[in-house]
This record gives C-alpha cells, structure tokens and sequence, in this order.
C-alpha cells in the first residue's frame, strides 16, 4: 500500500470558507457509543454499537480573515448549522448544515511565537461519503 502523505491531501471547508491554508493539525474523529446490554445472567459486561458521534479537531496559525469565518459562531452560535466538508485524499465527508464551531480557542500566550488557534468542528448526524 503506498504511503500518503498529509500536504495536498487534506481539505477542510466550513460554511463554504476554505480552512485549509490556516490548519497544520486537523484530526476527524468518529466515535462508536457502546451501549451496555449486561444483565444478570451474564458473566462479564456485554454492549453493542451505538450511534457515532462526528468531530473534526482542528488548529494551525490564526489570521483575522481565519476570525472572521469562526468567530461570529463562536460568539453566537447560528440558528442554522453550517455545512462542513472534510476532504482526506480522494474521500470527501460532508455534513450539509449540521456542523458548528465549539472550543474555538486563540492563543497569544507566547511572545516570540505567531498566534496559534484550534477549535472543534462538531458534526450532527451522519455525513455524506463521496
């Protein structure tokens, strides 16, 4: 299996706003709830799968224009969620307006270093696989 590289092959675009040029960390995560079915008959713990629950970390440089896509969400949540993409080589997921910007942090903490931020982009529901 030929090895892939991240540079060019990791996209992420939030409310039709490109992210990319602005990340250099970006982990998606779908996380499997496990259900507990145990009962009293039973010898050990016994579960099945639950429902998945879709984040994507994200975080790089900050930037003003990076600020002017999140911040206002992060301020005030939209009434309508936004829709998220996340493109990992030639795999596209999408959430078509059910994502929205939580944990939206900027870190100015060290002087001789460039103003870093990261975030969650948390997802509702299943996404679209392309």
């Amino acid at each position: 299996m030929a090895e892939k590289k991240v540079a060019g092959n990791v996209t992420v675009t939030y409310n039709a706003n490109a992210l990319t040029a602005y990340l250099n960390t970006a982990s998606q995560n779908a996380v499997v709830n496990a259900i507990t079915t145990t009962d009293f008959s039973d010898s050990a713990e016994t579960n099945i799968a639950g429902l998945a629950a879709w984040s994507v970390n994200v975080g790089g440089h900050w930037d003003v224009t990076l600020d002017g896509y999140l911040g206002p969400d992060a301020v005030a949540p939209p009434a309508t969620l936004r829709t998220l993409a996340v493109g990992i080589d030639s795999i596209t997921y999408t959430w078509t307006t059910n994502a929205f910007i939580s944990d939206y942090t900027i870190d100015a903490s060290a002087p001789q270093e460039s103003i870093t931020w990261s975030g969650v982009l948390t997802a509702s529901g299943a996404p679209s696989r392309a």
